[in-house]
C-alpha cells in the first residue's frame, strides 16, 4: 500500500476560508444535497483527508465546489490535493483561453458527455458564468473540426432540422405530463447520439442556424428534465450549453430561457442572491424577445427578487409582467395559470400567505389538463400552505388532488412532495381528513 501523505492544499484552504474541519463538513453536506447526496460527514472526516485519505470521486468534486464558493474563486480537483497536478496546457487547467473556438465546440462536448456513468459527480457551481455574449451571426457553412469524427460526406439538411423539431415537440410533451424521469435518459441520448454529431457536420449557413435553435431549445428541455430529477449539477450544464448554443446562434430568446431557468433552479436550492443575478441577465434581453417570453423572465425577476426581500421591486415587476402577458394573450408557452403561479411565488416570498394560496388556486384552475406534472407539485404546494395557515381539511383536499395525478409521474420532485406530505400529516394521523391522505399512500 503506497503511503499517505498530508494534504497540506486542502488545509491551507480551508484556512484561506476561515473554516474548521467541523464548518468545511458542513458546506460539503450542504452542497451535497443538491446534488442528491445524503452526506454526513463531520470535523473527523475532514482530518481524514488533510491526513491524505482521498474521498470518493462525487465528495471530492463537492469538496472543491464547497471551498469554491467561500473564497470565490473556482478551484480544480488538484489544487484542493484530490487529484495530480495537471499538466501545463490541459483542459482541466484552462487550455485553450484566448483561442477562437465557436461557442458550440463547448457546448457540444457537454452534450456528449453529461448525464452518462455517474451524473451525480457533478456538482452544481455556484461560481458558473451567468451569461454569455451572443455572437455574431455566421455568413458561412460550419465545417467540423479536425478529429471530431464527423465524415466528410456527410452534412446537416433541413430534414435533420425538421427530426430534431419532432423530438423537441414529442419530448416537451411527455415531460410536461408525465415527468422528467420518463423521457429523460432517452433525450439526453438522442443528443449524445444525433445532435452532437449534426452540430459536428458541414451545414449550409441557414441550416446550421435552425440546429443552433433547436439544439438549444433541446438541451434547455435536458436541464430541465435533470432538474425535475433533482440532478442539479448536470441540469446546470445543460442550461449553460443552451446558452452557449443560443449564443453562438445569435438568437437572444435561446438564451433569455436558459438563464430564466438556471434562476429558477438557483432559487429552487436556496442561492437567492444568485437567482436574482440570473434573472437580471435574462430581463436584460426583454427587448428583443418575443412578448409571451418578456412576460416570462419579467414574471421569475419578481419572484427572486421577492426572495430577496425587494418588497416594492418584486410588486412592480409583476405587474409589469402582468402587462406584457395581456399584449400577448393566446401566444406563446407562458400563459395566465403560469403568470399566477409566479404571482402566488412573490405574495408568498412577501409573507402575504393568503395572497398566495388565491394566486395558487386561480392558476390550477387555469392550468392546462396536459400539464399534469405542474398541477401536481402545484397542489402539493398549496397544501402545504393551506396547513401552514392552519386550514387541515382544506390541505388534505389540495393533496389529494395532488394523488390523483402522481401515479403517472416519474419525478423526483413529486417524490419530494410525498415525503414532504407525509411529514406535514403526521401530528393529524388520526384526524379523519388526514387518515384519508395518508391512507393513499398506502395504497399500491
Amino acid at each position: 500500500m503506497a503511503p499517505r501523505h498530508p494534504n497540506a492544499r486542502l488545509r491551507a484552504l480551508a484556512q484561506e476560508a476561515g473554516w474548521s474541519g467541523a464548518a468545511l463538513a458542513r458546506a460539503v453536506n450542504r452542497a451535497g444535497a443538491e446534488i442528491g447526496l445524503t452526506l454526513r460527514y463531520d470535523r473527523t472526516s475532514v482530518a481524514h483527508w488533510m491526513a491524505g485519505t482521498r474521498p470518493p470521486a462525487a465528495v471530492a468534486s463537492v469538496v472543491a465546489e464547497a471551498l469554491a464558493r467561500q473564497l470565490g474563486r473556482p478551484l480544480q480537483l488538484a489544487e484542493v490535493g484530490f487529484v495530480a497536478d495537471l499538466p501545463r496546457g490541459s483542459a482541466g487547467a484552462g487550455a485553450g483561453a484566448g483561442e477562437n473556438v465557436p461557442p458550440s465546440r463547448t457546448a457540444l462536448r457537454d452534450l456528449t458527455e453529461l448525464d452518462t456513468v455517474q451524473p451525480r459527480t457533478r456538482p452544481y457551481r455556484l461560481g458558473a458564468p451567468t451569461h454569455f455574449c451572443l455572437a455574431a451571426p455566421r455568413a458561412t457553412a460550419a465545417r467540423p473540426a479536425p478529429g471530431s469524427g464527423a465524415a466528410a460526406a456527410d452534412r446537416v439538411t433541413v430534414a435533420h432540422v425538421r427530426a430534431a423539431q419532432d423530438m423537441l415537440r414529442t419530448f416537451t410533451t411527455v415531460d410536461s405530463a408525465f415527468g422528467g424521469g420518463h423521457s429523460r435518459a432517452a433525450l439526453t441520448g438522442f443528443l449524445r447520439s444525433s445532435v452532437a454529431e449534426w452540430l459536428a457536420a458541414p451545414a449550409a449557413p441557414r441550416a446550421r442556424r435552425e440546429l443552433l435553435l433547436v439544439s438549444s431549445a433541446l438541451a434547455c428541455l435536458a436541464g430541465s428534465m435533470c432538474f425535475d430529477e433533482q440532478r442539479h449539477g448536470v441540469a446546470q450544464a445543460y442550461y449553460q450549453a443552451a446558452t452557449l448554443l443560443a449564443a453562438e446562434a445569435y438568437d437572444a430568446p435561446g438564451q433569455a430561457a436558459a438563464l430564466c431557468a438556471l434562476s429558477v433552479q438557483a432559487q429552487e436550492l436556496g442561492h437567492r442572491a444568485h437567482a436574482l443575478e440570473l434573472a437580471e441577465a435574462a430581463s436584460a434581453q426583454r427587448s428583443r424577445l418575443p412578448t409571451w417570453l418578456a412576460a416570462a423572465v419579467t414574471g421569475q425577476l419578481a419572484v427572486a427578487a421577492a426572495a430577496r426581500g425587494e418588497r416594492r421591486r418584486a410588486l412592480t415587476v409583476l405587474q409589469r409582467s402582468s402587462e406584457l402577458l395581456g399584449r400577448s394573450e393566446g401566444s406563446g408557452e407562458y400563459h395566465r395559470a403560469a403568470h399566477e403561479h409566479h404571482e402566488s411565488q412573490v405574495l408568498s416570498a412577501l409573507g402575504d400567505r393568503a395572497g398566495a394560496v388565491a394566486a395558487l388556486r386561480r392558476s390550477l384552475q387555469l392550468r392546462p389538463p396536459d400539464e399534469r406534472r405542474t398541477r401536481a407539485v402545484g397542489a402539493a404546494r398549496l397544501g402545504e400552505l393551506l396547513l401552514d395557515g392552519g386550514s387541515l381539511d382544506q390541505a388534505c383536499t389540495a393533496w389529494h388532488a395532488f394523488l390523483d395525478d402522481y401515479p403517472l409521474l416519474r419525478s423526483a420532485r413529486a417524490d419530494r412532495a410525498v415525503r414532504t406530505l407525509r411529514s406535514r400529516l403526521r401530528p393529524f394521523r388520526a384526524t379523519t381528513s388526514g387518515r384519508g391522505v395518508l391512507a393513499r399512500l398506502q395504497t399500491p
